[in-house]
């Protein structure tokens, strides 16, 4: 919804058969899941090298600009998460000013530009992660299909990832909303999420540029497995009941490949299998290497038993992050023919630069936006300062990630 707050928030506001092709999706022919391989439309092999757009329709607040702590005395709660951050703007703003403030941000974290960078740096494809609400309302399934456009005509295939879901799939910050876990307990909020699915794959299922749809994004919050298969299977069939064509992504919750149902016993059709891949306690550089060898035969044998593709949604190398290491890891996963994502595309971060979180980043401690404190005005004139071309790239990455490219 277009909110008019006056002139001045106005205007702030405003490849061959037998490799895979690991580069260019020029054309971008429909995808498809075919054995342990993804395909293009002449049955080419197709391994997806991308990036994830973090931050842009679901703020986390450790990579993003924000205040969290409100001042010592007031009224206010610390801000954890995106809904919590939200809620304070339209708390003290009010509903309109809070609207343009979130329209400010969506118009300058990610823009056109954006897409051709991450094409130039050597990627074939974005994941973008989105919280449910976002394809409910008019403005931003606006930002979802100018996003998808501004891709396709970049030459990049686009991921839809449903990052945070109705009720949150897990107490983690990341679903939008801390600590709350209620979506596999709440058949409404189930059945609240095929709704969204049924509208974005309504949306998008026929435009090829849209590889695939990612259902649940780390869903660790199931109870069991057997509770988030039956979650997977009723979104897998919203999903079909408007794209036939599209890949299906399902993840397995950071509770293994192994816990993921057979695709044939579920009668699911052109479907990927998604981990994600990340080391918090490595010691080294090596320890990332050491990490992704010591999985890739197990991902390996499930991919077989499944009969399958793995993609590798998320990951990253930090702690002890080097260049060499990262073209060492994005290396061994074309080799083993396993697509993948790096999270994240820019981070923006209260204390400075997060090593390799964040292929462009602020090299200096943010000004950060403040929801306890600041006007409209202020808040969207601050957000100007976060558009990548105010950013600087991480120069050691600069050539890592076209090395595979044809």
């Amino acid at each position: 919804m277009k909110v008019v707050l006056g002139i001045t928030i106005i205007s702030l506001a405003l490849a061959t058969f037998s490799s895979p092709v690991t580069g260019a999706a020029k054309g971008l022919p429909r995808l498809r899941a075919e054995g342990i391989r993804i395909v293009d439309k002449a049955g080419n092999p197709v391994v997806l090298r991308g990036i994830n757009l973090g931050g842009w329709l679901l703020q986390e607040m450790w990579m993003c600009p924000f205040v969290q702590n409100p001042p010592e005395g007031s009224d206010y709660k610390r801000i954890p998460d995106h809904v919590t951050l939200w809620k304070t703007f339209e708390q003290r703003l009010g509903p309109k000013d809070a609207a343009a403030v979130e329209r400010a941000w969506r118009n300058n974290w990610i823009t056109e530009p954006d897409l051709a960078r991450i094409k130039e740096a050597g990627f074939n494809h974005v994941r973008i992660p989105f919280l449910y609400s976002v394809a409910e309302s008019a403005s931003g399934m606006e930002d979802l299909r100018k996003a998808v456009q501004w891709a396709s005509d970049a030459g990049l295939y686009v991921i839809l990832d449903m990052h945070g879901t109705p009720g949150s799939q897990s107490n983690d910050h990341t679903t939008g909303s801390a600590g709350r876990n209620r979506y596999f307990y709440d058949n409404t909020m189930v059945r609240h999420s095929e709704r969204v699915w049924e509208k974005v794959a309504k949306e998008f299922g026929s435009n090829p540029s849209v590889a695939a749809f990612d259902l649940i994004n780390e869903p660790s919050g199931a109870p069991n497995p057997a509770t988030l298969h039956l979650v997977h299977n009723r979104l897998y069939q919203a999903v079909r009941k408007a794209a036939p064509d599209t890949i299906v992504i399902v993840e397995d919750g950071f509770k293994g490949l192994d816990t993921t149902p057979h695709a044939d016993v579920a009668n699911w059709t052109n479907v990927v299998y998604s981990i994600h891949i990340y080391h918090f306690d490595a010691k080294s550089p090596q320890g990332h290497i050491e990490n992704l060898n010591n999985q890739l035969p197990r991902i390996k044998e499930l991919r077989g038993y499944r009969n399958a593709p793995v993609y590798i949604g998320e990951f990253n190398i930090e702690p002890h992050s080097t260049a060499e290491t990262m073209a060492t890891y994005t290396k061994t996963l074309d080799d083993s023919e396993l697509s993948w994502a790096l999270w994240t595309y820019k981070t923006v971060a209260p204390g400075g630069p997060m090593g390799f979180w964040g292929l462009w980043r602020d090299p200096r401690p943010a000004n950060c936006v403040d929801p306890f404190a600041d006007s409209a005005e202020t808040a969207i004139r601050k957000m100007t300062q976060y558009r990548t071309e105010n950013l600087e790239p991480v120069s050691e990455l600069k050539d890592v990630f076209r090395t595979s490219r044809p």
